[in-house]
């Protein structure tokens, strides 16, 4: 099998908050930043595996320092985990002065049935420690996703 490093999947993307990207309190719509987040972790696992994909779910996202009017914002994204089917991508973003601003764990799915994914190679130490909690993450959200078609079936 077929072994790449996170870097095979890095997506680098700089951006600048527009008035158009603004919520009541003048800072980045939270709404906005997802939509940037859900194209770029796309492009991510494209590039890491070579199939056509979709967001399954988006498992986390933390807000942890507003992004303001002008200011230039850079996300970075890459695989962090993989399984038959699926693969994770985790997402941040570093303002100007290099300060961490948000983060996310993203879930896609390929849309071919048994794509051939490569094994992920972690290497750097921020790599090394989000791959590390993969098999935590992918658990939990496996209970989730059992929990809502339970609660489907009650419908």
């Amino acid at each position: 099998m077929a072994v790449k490093s996170c870097q095979a999947s890095l997506i680098v993307h700089q951006h600048r908050v527009r008035y158009q990207d603004l919520n009541s309190h003048q800072t980045m719509h939270g709404g906005q930043l997802l939509h940037l987040f859900d194209d770029q972790v796309a492009e991510s696992a494209r590039q890491f595996g070579h199939q056509r994909v979709v967001t399954a779910s988006v498992d986390r996202f933390d807000f942890i320092q507003p992004l303001v009017y002008g200011e230039q914002f850079t996300i970075y994204s890459f695989v962090s985990g993989v399984t038959q089917r699926s693969l994770e991508v985790y997402a941040y973003v570093l303002n100007a002065k290099g300060q961490f601003a948000d983060e996310a764990f993203l879930s896609l799915v390929s849309m071919v049935q048994q794509p051939d994914w490569p094994q992920i190679q972690p290497e750097s130490k921020l790599e090394q420690a989000v791959c590390a909690g993969y098999a935590q993450r992918y658990a939990a959200n496996l209970a989730q996703r059992q929990a809502a078609s339970a609660r489907q079936a009650l419908l």
